[in-house]
């Protein structure tokens, strides 16, 4: 992995005017503090539909002034309150247009390297204003997206205690991607990094008339794990030249999302690090529905990271 001097040099908050999006702020504020970036909240303005009659017209432009008036109004409120602890690295803008493709071209524009907001994780991100918008910038950014569920009454405060990182792999190179923005953050946060790789158990026979264990080839299972946990040690042994505390584990299990979820609770994880194809939504991500999986139902935040054209193809030789 490439050693990059300073990580996340700025920090986007997608806001919608609700406390619940306002829950990502005290976690991107803490990372920007951290990494000495910049920070800019931002609030896409969305105009009211057109009417065609001319006694609308007058009507429709009234609103219209002063929705985007109340919107300035609330980021200045926000800047101002913020203030005192970001200085001048802290910034608002108000944008026009649909959220997500709005936000998608302004990232790069903006040179945003890293992008923090909220969403509700229930019945999966595409049930909220908030989540579509989510689920719409991980397909389309090509930077990190860390996405931390907002909690109803929650102030979004208990997401700055990050001790631990859980970077689940399946060998892949497009898995791989996720572990340089895990360990910028985990630099950053004083964080140590935990990587998992659930191995399937080696199948010899399908028969329904034998029981569950017996369908299974242990000693072959038993290679996949030996071959993984060699495979993480490698990896492991490569944050530890860098002075990142690091751990990896080979597990096996049926279901990967079942006994991701377990480990991240059992061993008190604060994040977790995915990577993403991008193609088709959160249900096409490395891990196919795992990843989908964890971003719905785990507690802590989500870093999901759509690596760059060739990114995934260098990742092995960094490493």
């Amino acid at each position: 992995m490439a050693r990059r001097i300073t990580p996340f040099r700025s920090v986007l908050v997608p806001l919608d005017g609700s406390p619940l999006a306002e829950q990502a702020i005290p976690l991107a504020l803490e990372i920007a503090q951290r990494a000495r970036s910049k920070v800019k909240l931002v609030l896409v303005h969305q105009r009211p539909p057109v009417f065609l009659e001319p006694e609308y017209t007058r009507m429709y432009t009234k609103v219209d002034l002063a929705v985007l008036k109340s919107e300035r109004r609330y980021l200045r409120g926000l800047v101002e309150r913020l203030r005192p602890r970001m200085g001048k690295a802290l910034t608002s803008a108000v944008l026009q247009g649909e959220p997500a493709p709005t936000l998608s071209k302004y990232v790069p524009d903006a040179d945003v390297e890293l992008v923090v907001m909220t969403t509700h994780g229930r019945g999966g991100l595409r049930r909220v204003w908030l989540g579509s918008v989510a689920d719409q910038l991980v397909r389309t950014l090509e930077v990190p997206v860390l996405l931390a569920r907002a909690l109803e009454g929650g102030s979004g405060a208990e997401w700055a205690g990050i001790d631990k990182i859980l970077v689940p792999l399946d060998g892949s190179p497009l898995a791989e991607a996720s572990l340089e923005p895990a360990r910028d953050l985990a630099r950053l946060l004083g964080a140590s990094i935990s990587i998992v790789n659930v191995v399937s158990p080696a199948v010899f026979t399908s028969d329904p008339a034998l029981p569950f264990a017996a369908r299974y080839d242990e000693k072959v299972t038993a290679m996949r794990r030996d071959a993984a946990q060699d495979y993480l040690r490698d990896i492991v042994a490569g944050f530890q030249e860098q002075e990142v505390n690091a751990s990896g584990i080979a597990v096996i299990g049926g279901s990967a999302a079942d006994m991701i979820l377990d480990l991240a609770r059992s061993e008190q994880v604060g994040l977790v690090a995915i990577a993403t194809h991008g193609r088709g939504g959160l249900k096409r991500l490395v891990l196919g529905s795992v990843a989908d999986k964890l971003v719905r139902a785990t507690e802590v935040p989500v870093l999901v990271y759509r690596p760059k054209g060739g990114q995934m193809r260098r990742s092995r030789r960094r490493t």
